[in-house]
C-alpha cells in the first residue's frame, strides 16, 4: 500500500495483535443451542442483501446513465423498487445497528460510528433463531468499531480465535471488510492464503491519494476477481446456503462492503467498463 508511516505501523500493529490471539486461541466458544423442531408449516427463508454507502441513483434501474447493476436491476423489476427510502442515520455503525435491531438509533443507543452496539439489545437474527431458522452473516457486519488495531472488540477478534460464531444470534459469520486490515475472516484468509496481494489495497480513513487522477483513497488494485471480498463473500454465503438442509428455514444477511472507499477494486474489471475519461460529464 502507498501509506504514511503511521499507516504501516498501525497496519504492522494491528496483524501482529491477530496472529498473537490466533496463536492463544485452543478452543471454539460455547455454540448456542438450537431450539427443537416441531411440526410447523413450511416457512420462507430470508436472504438480506446489503451494499455500502450506495446512492440511490448510482444504480442502472434508477436512472443512472452510465452504471450497469444488472443484478439488483433485476431484482427491482421482478420485486418491489422502494423510491423514497431513507435510512435513520447515514453512517454506518447506526445505521447497521438500526438494520439489525429494527430500532431507533436514539433506541439502540449506537449515534455515531465509534459506539458499539449493546450484545442485549433485541436483534431480528436472535428472534429468527429461537423461531427454529438457522441464522448467518457473511460479510461487513461493523457493529463494533472497526479502528481497533488491539482488536479489544468482540467483533474483531472472531477470526482470530478461529470463531464462526455464534455471535449476536447469528450461528454462523464469516466477517470482511474493506481489505485485509483488522481481524475479520477474510482478512485472515487473504493474509494466509495470498500475502502477494495485500499490498494492492488503498488505506481507508488516510486520504492517501492514488490512481490515475491522485484522487482520495483512490488505488489501482492488481488483485484477481475472485480474490476480492466482493467475490469472497459471494462464495462463502453460496457455500453456507448450500450446506442448509432443504427443510430448514435460514436467515442469511450477505453484506458487501463495497463500494464504500477506498475505491480500490481489481483493476481488470475496471478496464472493462470502459474509460471513464471518455464518457462526458
Amino acid at each position: 500500500m502507498d501509506l504514511s508511516a503511521g499507516a504501516r505501523a498501525l497496519l504492522r500493529i494491528s496483524r501482529g495483535v491477530f496472529v498473537a490471539r490466533r496463536a492463544l486461541s485452543h478452543s471454539a466458544p460455547h455454540e448456542e443451542t438450537a431450539p427443537p423442531r416441531g411440526t410447523q408449516p413450511k416457512r420462507r427463508s430470508i436472504l438480506f442483501i446489503t451494499t455500502d454507502q450506495q446512492r440511490y441513483d448510482s444504480l442502472g434501474v434508477t436512472g443512472h446513465p452510465l452504471t450497469r447493476t444488472p443484478s439488483i436491476d433485476a431484482l427491482a423489476r421482478d420485486g418491489v423498487l422502494y423510491r423514497r427510502a431513507h435510512v435513520q442515520n447515514v453512517v454506518c455503525m447506526p445505521s447497521r445497528s438500526t438494520m439489525l435491531t429494527g430500532q431507533h438509533p436514539l433506541t439502540h443507543g449506537v449515534i455515531a460510528n465509534g459506539v458499539s452496539l449493546d450484545d442485549r439489545s433485541p436483534n431480528v437474527a436472535r428472534t429468527l433463531h429461537a423461531a427454529g431458522y438457522r441464522t448467518a452473516l457473511v460479510g461487513k457486519a461493523h457493529f463494533d468499531p472497526h479502528l481497533d488495531p488491539l482488536l479489544r472488540f468482540p467483533e474483531n477478534q472472531l477470526a482470530a480465535r478461529r470463531s464462526t460464531g455464534p455471535w449476536r444470534g447469528f450461528d454462523h459469520v464469516e466477517l470482511a471488510t474493506h481489505g485485509p486490515v483488522g481481524g475479520h475472516h477474510y482478512a485472515a484468509w487473504l493474509w494466509d492464503e495470498h500475502p502477494e496481494d495485500v499490498a494492492g489495497f488503498g488505506a481507508v480513513l488516510t486520504g492517501s491519494g492514488g490512481g490515475e487522477t491522485g484522487a482520495p483513497e483512490v488505488k489501482t488494485n492488481p488483485i484477481a476477481r475472485e480474490r476480492y471480498h466482493t467475490d469472497w463473500i459471494a462464495e462463502r454465503t453460496i457455500a453456507w446456503l448450500r450446506a442448509q438442509p432443504r427443510e430448514q428455514p435460514f436467515f442469511c444477511w450477505m453484506s458487501f462492503p463495497d463500494p464504500h472507499h477506498p475505491f480500490d477494486p481489481p483493476a481488470d474489471e475496471v478496464k472493462k467498463r470502459g474509460d471513464f475519461r471518455a464518457r462526458p460529464l
